[in-house]
């Protein structure tokens, strides 16, 4: 029996050696498992991004254009969670409108229909009608003379085709006029995402009753200014249209259109 015994503490003893011995040779090792190997989380952001919206700021209902890349056919956009309206979808743009929404500064949520999702954070701002303002000087003018608009929108205003534009009409008169520049038939400017500017021109020729009209993307004015009378002049001048916008500085961002109203 003390040699069985003695032959398992000798065999106990070689074998601990041997571990001993081989754990000296390379680092410990934690214990094995037969698991599958761990599978590295993919971000949900991965391919896709949104990098900026123009206009970033405006009205409810109105066009938008967003950049970025990754889209998806199918893609959806929120903002602030409000889903807006997806007109069209490219890898690279989504063109929509905007939902109602009270006004403020809103985080713009792209997401994937395979769940990839995109935020420009205080990307966009819904600002109201009153932001936007035009004003003339004088309000009774002879055919011919200066008259003087000035006008004021929010900042981040787009410049896509031209951006807002501001034209002049003969009070009554619809927006659409159906002129071939798809503006006025008199005198239009493109304020291309100008904050605030001045517009100086010849008052129309033909006397009668005319005001600014501030355009966004079309139907209806979003602002108009008082109105201006303007009487006959027997000998009307004209005068070289300007343009200075955001703090006086001159621009030549203008399409100019000036004639007599028939």
């Amino acid at each position: 029996m003390s040699r069985h015994l003695f032959a398992r503490a000798g065999i106990a003893s070689l074998v601990g050696l041997l571990g001993m011995s081989l754990g000296c040779d390379k680092a410990p090792s934690g214990p094995t498992s037969t698991a599958a190997p761990a599978v590295t989380a993919v971000s949900p952001n991965t391919g896709l991004t949104v990098r900026s919206v123009s206009p970033a700021a405006g009205l409810i209902g109105e066009p938008m254009r967003v950049a970025g890349a990754g889209f998806l056919s199918g893609a959806t956009l929120t903002l602030d969670g409000v889903p807006a309206r997806v007109i069209s979808v490219t890898s690279t743009v989504i063109t929509a409108t905007t939902p109602a929404h009270a006004p403020g500064t809103v985080d713009l949520v792209v997401i994937n229909p395979d769940g990839q999702r995109g935020t420009l954070t205080g990307g966009y701002r819904f600002v109201p009608v009153e932001a936007f303002s035009a004003t003339a000087s004088p309000s009774l003018v002879a055919s011919g003379a200066q008259l003087t608009m000035t006008w004021v929108a929010p900042n981040g205003r787009g410049c896509n085709g031209g951006g807002d534009w501001i034209a002049l009409y003969k009070v009554g008169h619809p927006d659409d006029t159906g002129a071939a520049n798809g503006h006025s038939d008199l005198w239009f400017v493109h304020v291309c995402g100008a904050a605030s500017g001045t517009s100086t021109l010849s008052a129309p020729l033909q006397p009668g009753q005319y005001e600014f009209r501030y355009m966004v993307d079309g139907t209806p004015a979003v602002a108009r200014s008082g109105p201006v009378t303007v009487t006959a002049s027997a000998l009307p001048s004209v005068l070289l249209p300007t343009l200075s916008v955001d703090e006086g500085r001159s621009s030549n961002r203008q399409i100019l259109v000036q004639r007599e109203w028939l």
